[in-house]
């Protein structure tokens, strides 16, 4: 048994990484793998989790940081159609929120919609190409108005002010960040086959 008997790993319910006592272990035979049993010293909730056990620099037998396996880390369902590098932003946007670093997530995501912008209109700052991409009919004027939205969630999560970004604001930020992305990308790809299969079939 490690010295040290608690394990840090991150509660879904305080959206936070704690230090949790560990309640029971199972080492692998032949590695140092090993499935932790913990309880989260806040909120009391049970959570398991995966991780290694290693000697610290007193020799001591320890545990590395878990990665949680239940309650099963929520899973964003992203389209392929959506570039890497704002599907990266998304994820790691999600990870700040559970983590409870609220002002990073927004930041992210802020990120994540510039990184459109510039895709779609060159050479724009991002408020003047969120303008072009609604001019251009990439964007309607609702989400227009989010993005903007998101625009400035953006500068108040990166830029020092007396707000505060909250975990409501930043979890409202994360979803209307996806539903941009779903729109743009996906339901534009899905209506543009629509048409194509339409006009093979000959249809009006």
């Amino acid at each position: 048994m490690p010295l040290r008997d608690s394990v840090v790993i991150d509660c879904p319910h305080c959206a936070t990484r704690v230090s949790a006592p560990v309640k029971g272990y199972v080492k692998h035979t032949d590695t140092d793998n090993t499935i932790v049993l913990a309880c989260c010293p806040s909120c009391e909730e049970a959570l398991l989790g995966f991780t290694q056990l290693y000697r610290d620099d007193h020799d001591d037998w320890v545990y590395d940081r878990a990665e949680r396996l239940w309650p099963e880390p929520t899973a964003i369902d992203l389209s392929p159609s959506i570039p890497e590098r704002i599907r990266q932003d998304i994820k790691d946007a999600q990870k700040c929120i559970a983590h409870g670093i609220w002002s990073a997530a927004v930041v992210l995501c802020g990120r994540a919609v510039e990184r459109l912008a510039t895709e779609k209109a060159p050479g724009k700052t991002l408020a003047t190409g969120l303008t072009e991409l609604k001019n251009q009919g990439v964007i309607d004027d609702k989400l227009f108005q989010w993005a903007d939205v998101l625009r400035r969630e953006r500068n108040l999560g990166a830029h020092t002010t007396t707000e505060e970004v909250t975990k409501e604001n930043a979890t409202d930020v994360l979803a209307f960040t996806i539903a941009i992305f779903e729109y743009v990308y996906t339901l534009s790809e899905k209506y543009a086959e629509f048409k194509v299969h339409k006009a093979a079939r000959g249809d009006a």
